[in-house]
């Protein structure tokens, strides 16, 4: 059985910002291991550590922890040749716009999600008139709602 594009759209609106964002970034790094190598990779990955130590004792009001690392930050870039600092660029580069990706991508999900719950019955009961339901037979189908209580 093949997967429509509807069916695979269907699966993905499903998924969460968190997810897209690991998968996303799981993706750039394989692909950044492959294209730099493992070596620096560990170099990026320790510059973004760095950053966001450093970001987050700033924001807990620990201000002498976060210049240290600005400080360790600042050095390790600086001891990078000119075409690794542009690999760096580059990575992050990427990095941030694929994030933006996933949180465009959410924002439309959640909005479309929104959208078709913030229907009220009588939308919904207008569209299928519209679409060739008698009245009667809506009426008709509603009176017959039964509901089920499942005990797992």
């Amino acid at each position: 059985m093949t997967d429509t594009t509807d069916d695979i759209a269907e699966e993905i609106s499903f998924q969460s910002f968190e997810d897209d964002f690991k998968l996303l970034g799981n993706l750039l790094n394989n692909v950044l291991q492959r294209e730099v190598g493992a070596q620096f990779m560990a170099k990026i990955e320790r510059i973004r550590l760095l950053a966001l130590s450093a970001s987050n004792m700033r924001l807990s009001g620990i201000e002498n922890m976060a210049a240290l690392l600005e400080k360790q930050l600042a050095s390790e870039i600086s001891e990078m040749t000119l075409e690794e600092a542009l690999k760096l660029a580059r990575a992050f580069s990427h990095y941030l716009t694929l994030m933006g990706i996933a949180e465009t991508y959410h924002r439309v999900r959640k909005g479309r999600s929104v959208t078709h719950l913030s229907k009220s019955c009588d939308d919904i009961f207008s569209q299928l008139i519209q679409g060739g339901v008698t009245p009667n037979d809506l009426y008709d189908t509603v009176c017959k709602q039964v509901y089920f209580l499942y005990c797992f």
